[in-house]
């Protein structure tokens, strides 16, 4: 397949950086500002998302097995890996699959390696119901979606993948297509290969419940290695709400700090 987009910045060693699902690179893009003073950031559109190609089935272990080919493509050798949610997921695949090389340290922000509900399910029928042909700008996007999608932090995320193409139509920076027919299989867990033998840092939104105490044997049965930091007054985007706090955990781990 073609490469996957990526961009890259900073000094020192290296960091992998991998989004969400309906997300892309920039979502990082305030946070990796300031982790670029300290580190080399790596941000990758997953496959089917942002600039990247999609892929004819896009599963975890493929989207794994895309990046990994994309690492070796930029030569990265020792690196950390850092994902969130989905991205959380691959980055789990991509530490245990026997391909891993290099991998120094990995941070896994509000996900946890197991089968999800299919909860983005009402937000996948509403964008597949919404009208793009008949779009007049962003608002009137926003409007159509708000009875099923009524969160408008949510709405307001997804539809900053939603643009206007030099054709004049209105288009999304994702294969929603192919996300909406592989969704049963995004929700399923990583396949992880092998232990994790490196340092795994948890980052878990104190408001989400994407991660739980529950998920301690799980993860302990992958990871020799695992720690947990909550980030309270958070949700599942720690990041985003609370950037300086989330920075500061995931530099003082890469540094080995803690």
């Amino acid at each position: 397949m073609s490469r996957l987009h990526s961009q890259s910045a900073g000094n020192g060693p290296k960091l992998v950086m991998l989004h969400g699902l309906f997300g892309n690179g920039d979502n990082f893009r305030s946070v990796s500002l300031h982790m670029e003073r300290s580190l080399s950031v790596i941000r990758i559109d997953l496959p089917g998302h942002g600039l990247s190609p999609s892929l004819p089935e896009l599963s975890i272990q493929a989207m794994a097995d895309a990046v990994l080919d994309e690492l070796e493509a930029l030569g990265i050798r020792e690196h950390h890996l850092l994902g969130h949610s989905l991205g959380g997921k691959v980055a789990l695949a991509m530490a245990g699959s026997h391909r891993s090389q290099g991998l120094q340290r990995l941070c896994i922000v509000d996900i946890a390696p197991r089968q999800y509900p299919p909860h983005h399910q009402p937000i996948l029928d509403a964008l597949q119901a919404l009208d793009l042909a008949n779009l007049d700008d962003r608002r009137h996007a926003d409007r159509q979606l708000q009875p099923s999608i009524p969160d408008a932090g949510v709405r307001a995320f997804i539809l900053k993948s939603l643009y206007r193409h030099e054709s004049g139509r209105w288009r999304w920076r994702f294969d929603l297509a192919q996300l909406a027919q592989d969704y049963p299989i995004i929700c399923q867990p990583p396949v992880v290969e092998q232990t994790i033998p490196v340092p795994v840092m948890f980052i878990k939104g104190g408001n989400s419940d994407y991660l739980t105490a529950s998920d301690e044997a799980v993860i302990k049965g992958i990871c020799a290695s695992p720690s947990v930091k909550i980030i309270l007054g958070a949700g599942h985007w720690p990041h985003a709400e609370k950037p300086g706090q989330f920075t500061r955990i995931c530099q003082e781990f890469l540094s080995g700090e803690n």
